[in-house]
């Protein structure tokens, strides 16, 4: 049985409504991201380190709206922003970092133009709570007032940065066990310290994106020995091909 609640929210105001966000909530995590906003994409993690939190669907207000949504619906639109994160285009900007004075809250800024995005990962690391987040704005409106107050990094330290949390998203059920890590690599990117070698947070991640990606073009080469009449040197040569692929993901089934 599911021990998740799932429903979305949208905030109402003089300006109509927000984007519906998608919450996942249990008492120990509560994820979440909006639906159907490719342009825009986010995802979200609070986790508490304390006491239990609320999973109850909270009661509508005049200026927020909740309604009970399925797990389905939820997992088609995390995957979906996890997926355009990925795609993400992050060479090429300004970037920046901004650090609590307690040590305790971090934020890392990538300012793009043509087109214009404003890319953000930042992580809340409370005492009794832990809030990650990366999110994408389709506006540079903030960029001068960054830049005035906070000083810039490598491209590098922020593409590590984005690529580390978006790889701590991919597997939900172990977001509680490695936030502490993801922490301290992210401290340490932001220069409190230096990591004396690459952490990996989920060696998962890699194969089951080795994987999926093999079967994607599995499933594109019999869609075409399906529809298309190629020449019989070309079906046979996509014969092998498939061969091959099926051999990889064999191996790599065996060895993981």
């Amino acid at each position: 049985m599911d021990e998740h609640r799932y429903y979305a929210m949208k905030y109402i105001g003089y300006r109509g409504a927000s984007p519906a966000e998608l919450w996942k909530v249990n008492k120990r995590v509560h994820l979440g991201t909006t639906q159907n906003e490719p342009q825009s994409p986010g995802l979200a993690a609070y986790i508490t380190l304390t006491d239990d939190l609320d999973d109850t669907i909270p009661e509508s207000t005049e200026s927020q709206k909740y309604w009970r949504v399925s797990r389905d619906v939820f997992n088609k639109n995390w995957n979906e922003q996890f997926q355009e994160l990925q795609k993400a285009r992050l060479h090429g900007g300004e970037y920046y970092i901004q650090r609590y004075d307690s040590g305790s809250w971090i934020k890392f800024h990538a300012f793009l133009r043509n087109p214009s995005r404003h890319y953000t990962v930042s992580f809340d690391q409370d005492a009794e709570y832990a809030e990650i987040m990366i999110d994408t704005e389709l506006t540079i409106t903030y960029r001068r007032g960054i830049a005035l107050h906070n000083p810039p990094i490598a491209e590098n330290t922020f593409i590590k940065a984005f690529n580390l949390t978006l790889e701590f998203f991919y597997d939900g059920s172990a977001i509680p066990a490695n936030q502490g890590k993801l922490w301290e690599i992210l401290d340490a990117l932001g220069g409190s310290a230096h990591p004396d070698e690459p952490l990996l947070i989920n060696e998962d991640y890699y194969y089951q994106r080795a994987r999926e990606l093999m079967l994607k073009r599995t499933e594109e080469i019999k869609l075409r020995l399906l529809e298309l009449d190629d020449k019989p040197s070309k079906r046979r040569e996509l014969r092998a091909e498939m061969k091959g692929i099926n051999y990889c993901v064999s191996i790599l089934d065996k060895n993981h």
